[in-house]
């Protein structure tokens, strides 16, 4: 009987492990970093296919600058990371069973794997970042950070009933308004803290 448990819990684990790398189609059309639990998702998709650019994209400028670096050094962070702390990997697999607003601009999502042969339950903080950028075509001519309170107004013309939102965003010297093809500006929710591997 001892036998049979071992062989059904070293197949279960290879099931397991196949189906962290194959994510589905409507998994990759809903990459995204609007809201927190979106940006969870994207960062679960990265882990079930084994994509360390897409996870990369989604932590936060502070967390890259101040412990990650480039995307090459994260890269060799999360092999030695699995490595050390194989569970990780099923973060794939969590569901997320609270939100804390920490701040207007700072959320914590508490998340839990729950499988047949493991449990854990951690947190991750997401920062709000403020963007905008200008494109020519396909090609990107600036983007930077840029607050999201100070870009938007809205504004009602004096013999208009109805009022505008108008979006405002730096223009550098040298470039031609009819260059730009397309203006994005707005918001995307980057992790900032793994406080579960604080504890490790």
């Amino acid at each position: 009987m001892r036998i049979l448990y071992g062989v059904n819990l070293l197949v279960w684990a290879g099931l397991l492990s196949a189906c962290l790398s194959q994510p589905k189609p409507a998994d990759w059309l809903a990459v995204g970093f609007r809201t927190p639990e979106e940006t969870f998702r994207t960062f679960q998709t990265g882990l079930r296919a084994d994509q360390p650019d897409l996870e990369y994209r989604c932590l936060s400028s502070r967390l890259k600058s101040e412990q990650v670096g480039s995307q090459l050094v994260y890269r060799t962070f999360r092999q030695e990371l699995f490595k050390t702390h194989p569970w990780i990997r099923y973060a794939a697999w969590a569901k997320v069973v609270e939100s804390k607003e920490l701040s207007r601009s700072r959320r914590r999502l508490v998340a839990r794997i729950d499988t047949w042969f493991f449990d854990e339950t951690f947190a991750i903080d997401f920062e709000r970042e403020d963007y905008y950028e200008l494109w020519s075509g396909g090609q990107l001519l600036w983007d930077d950070f840029h607050p999201w309170e100070g870009s938007v107004t809205l504004e009602k013309a004096l013999q208009s009933p109805e009022a505008e939102l108008v979006v405002r965003v730096p223009f550098e010297d040298g470039l031609e308004p009819a260059d730009v093809t397309e203006i994005g500006a707005g918001s995307q929710w980057k992790i900032t803290a793994f406080p579960a591997l604080d504890t490790l």
